[in-house]
């Protein structure tokens, strides 16, 4: 099977939307599962965007057409399907698991689901398991999305 990530942009920019798409009527556990196994897909790069950059963070169809990803890119790809697809109850934080190791993870409803965290996991775990650093500006990514439209 091909990794999507690896074509050109119209086709990721088209199987993004076929995700979307198939998921509008799902319950929030299996958007949250499924937009973790699409993204989870892509090739990471060290390092690509910085937390403290947000402003210059890509808008939705510029983080597929630019194709690169570090966790937090990851993630901003997550968050832009949740809020596409009208889940709003998402927070965006940079913490440290248990082995103190820096991570990207997005939480959703209440930090009921946790993606970005395991491949191809959504977890529903205790927060002993990640100690949260810094809660990163969900409004400013909201405006990207806007700003995009």
């Amino acid at each position: 099977m091909v990794n999507i990530f690896q074509t050109n942009y119209e086709a990721r920019l088209k199987s993004w939307f076929e995700l979307r798409q198939n998921l509008q009527n799902a319950d929030v556990q299996t958007k949250c599962v499924e937009i973790d196994k699409f993204w989870q897909s892509v090739p990471l790069l060290n390092h690509y965007l910085h937390p403290h950059d947000i402003d210059n963070w890509p808008g939705p169809w510029d983080l597929i057409v630019e194709n690169n990803y570090c966790m937090i890119a990851r993630g901003l790809g997550m968050i832009y399907t949740l809020l596409l697809l009208g889940i709003n109850d998402v927070d965006f934080c940079l913490a440290l698991n248990d082995n103190r190791e820096d991570v990207a993870i997005v939480l959703v409803d209440n930090a009921k689901y946790v993606m970005n965290y395991w491949p191809d996991m959504v977890l529903n775990i205790k927060s002993t398991e990640f100690e949260v650093v810094q809660k990163l500006d969900i409004n400013n990514i909201k405006n990207k999305i806007q700003g995009a439209a």
